[in-house]
């Protein structure tokens, strides 16, 4: 990704490693894991030896494109999530000290 430093998308392989583990492993998502498992079982008793090859190799390709988009998608996250803190922080900075942190009288109240 342009102007990510590679040590930043290190660290974010690493997060998105380690939340894919946990989500994996959830008993929440188990349940749905063994269901895919069964079927994909069931789906490769009907292929022929050329098909499951095939089939594998559709599989890793999807896989990888899948893992390089949620990696960019976090990464682009986290940085939207960096610059609208660095603009709230600019907007707050220019905001009087007695109006900020709800420090005067909220409209909304």
């Amino acid at each position: 990704m342009d102007g990510v430093p590679p040590w930043l998308i290190k660290a974010f392989r690493n997060r998105v490693d380690d939340l894919g583990q946990r989500m994996n492993s959830h008993p929440r998502n188990k349940k749905a894991w063994k269901q895919a498992s069964v079927l994909f079982e069931l789906l490769q008793k009907t292929f022929s030896g050329e098909q499951r090859q095939m089939f594998s190799e559709w599989e890793d390709h999807l896989a990888l494109q899948e893992s390089i988009e949620k990696e960019e998608m976090y990464v682009r996250g986290f940085l939207d999530g960096f610059h609208m803190y660095a603009c709230l922080d600019e907007l707050i900075g220019q905001m009087p000290i007695s109006e900020r942190f709800g420090k005067s009288d909220n409209p909304h109240n």
